[in-house]
């Protein structure tokens, strides 16, 4: 008769643990074959969702999909796009942050994310991710460019840079292309004044689409059309601040003659505008007028003692009208923030030269030779 013999404890646990040993790496590989067909099927049912125009399929398919493989690209960038063209910018926003971690130099990822933080009221971050992405290229997308400059050229009004707006604004006058807000915004960014287009108050918008009209005509090359436009401005809204400023800054690189004009015209109602204050009196160093240019560059630098221009106009007109050492301590510090400056150059040179200093002269004069190249 035969004997079953149960193996002891020890036996057992031996038993068990070569078991487990045994089925543990082909479960693992089953595992990884089921999550690997798994999301195979799940990135094709998105894909096809995606072409059927079914976006919150889709997008709840791509997300699926992203769980199970956080490192694929291309479904962090449909996942971003679809939640972009769904208005679900912040989802939108998570998407293309995932795909620019794993690829930091996804330019159309990084305006998306730009142009989704505008909509959600992240300015400074929308403002940062545009210009970089603007840096690497972006532009160079025709179907993109005119979002991205009118997006980019609201920020940076609202951001204070009123003349880098303005640039931007230019590419839609110099192409014909027009709209209200970008009219409106033209006149905002003329003006310096910060509000979005959309928040602009019903009873000033007349304002700044006519004054946005102007600039825009005057951005588009014609010019005598802008100068009727602005003469009928300057009846309708006689002491309006900034608007002569406007039209002034305008004609500063073309006629310098004609801008002193206008930025006389506006500190004759607003004496204490110090942007047009500075602008005059950089305006006539540029002219030579050193003399005249003296008491605008007072008041300027007496306002705003750390602005560039201001320490620019003052410094040369000091230099030219015989303090040549606070002129100097002036043009130094502009130098020291911005050393291709070719006008505090150039005022070195001019004191260098009142002092009879000629090495140091003819060195100022080789940096001014290589900056104007």
């Amino acid at each position: 008769m035969a004997t079953t013999v149960f193996p002891s404890p020890a036996a057992r646990g031996n038993l068990l643990l070569a078991l487990i040993l045994t089925l543990l790496p082909t479960r693992a590989l089953c595992a990884a074959q089921e999550t690997q067909g798994s999301f195979e099927d799940l990135s094709a049912r998105a894909a096809a969702a995606r072409d059927q125009q079914n976006l919150p399929l889709a997008i709840q398919l791509y997300q699926q999909a992203e769980q199970l493989k956080p490192d694929w690209q291309e479904g962090w960038w449909y996942l971003g796009m679809l939640q972009y063209s769904s208005n679900q910018f912040p989802g939108a926003i998570d998407a293309f942050s995932h795909l620019l971690e794993l690829a930091p130099t996804a330019v159309p990822a990084m305006a998306l994310r730009g142009l989704c933080e505008f909509e959600t009221g992240a300015y400074e971050d929308s403002l940062r991710d545009l210009e970089q992405a603007v840096a690497h290229g972006a532009l160079n997308q025709p179907h993109n460019e005119e979002i991205i400059r009118f997006h980019l050229a609201q920020l940076l009004a609202h951001a204070g840079r009123f003349q880098d707006a303005l640039e931007q604004y230019r590419f839609f006058a110099e192409h014909h292309v027009d709209a209200p807000d970008l009219t409106i915004g033209i006149g905002l960014a003329g003006m310096r004044d910060p509000t979005f287009p959309k928040d602009v108050a019903a009873q000033t918008r007349e304002l700044y689409q006519a004054v946005g009209n102007a600039g825009y005509i005057f951005l588009s090359g014609d010019n005598e059309q802008a100068d009727a436009s602005f003469a009928e401005l300057f009846v309708r809204f006689p002491s309006t601040p900034n608007l002569h400023y406007f039209y002034g800054f305008l004609l500063f690189p073309h006629d310098p003659g004609l801008a002193i004009d206008q930025f006389h015209s506006e500190l004759a109602t607003n004496p204490t505008n110090e942007t047009a204050n500075a602008l005059l009196a950089f305006t006539l160093v540029i002219a030579g007028r050193f003399s005249e240019a003296l008491e605008p560059a007072q008041r300027a630098y007496a306002k705003s003692p750390d602005t560039e221009i201001s320490q620019l106009a003052l410094g040369r007109s000091l230099a030219e009208t015989g303090d040549t050492k606070r002129g100097a301590e002036l043009l130094s510090q502009v130098i020291a923030r911005d050393p291709q400056n070719l006008e505090a150059h150039l005022g070195m040179m001019s004191i260098y030269s009142q002092s009879g200093n000629r090495e140091e002269a003819e060195r100022e004069r080789k940096v001014c030779r290589d900056l104007a190249k």
